[in-house]
């Protein structure tokens, strides 16, 4: 396994501090270490901006159109699934749509095909 460099040590202690933690370091970066840690302590937190603030809370304010699409989906689920004969009655229905569709799409195919001059292979 190769040995870390120092810079990479140093590194990594400052991320430990800057996490809240007290890194273990050896003699050569325990200087350097204290000056990291005392230099974050004398650091106030920067506040926050008005426009952030605000914008931040219209984000919070405001739902996103998936979530609301996912409520709507679990709302429609959870009434649907109270009344098994309407299950029946959506699953029926749902697969006449795509037997129509399919059909629709084939029947579009192939007035395509004869739009084009393609006649047909079975003839």
């Amino acid at each position: 396994m190769p040995t870390r460099t120092p810079a990479e040590r140093l590194d990594e202690a400052v991320d430990r501090i800057l996490t809240g933690r007290q890194p273990a370091v050896g003699p050569e970066l325990a200087p350097l270490v204290d000056a990291a840690a005392l230099i974050r302590s004398a650091l106030a937190p920067l506040p926050a901006s008005d426009r952030f603030e605000e914008r931040f809370a219209s984000r919070l304010a405001t739902r996103n159109p998936v979530a609301q699409l996912v409520d709507a989906v679990t709302d429609a689920t959870r009434r649907e699934l109270r009344h098994p004969a309407r299950i029946l009655i959506t699953g029926a229905a749902v697969s006449s749509a795509v037997g129509v569709g399919v059909t629709v799409l084939a029947l579009r195919r192939s007035s395509r095909r004869h739009a084009d001059g393609h006649e047909p292979a079975s003839r």
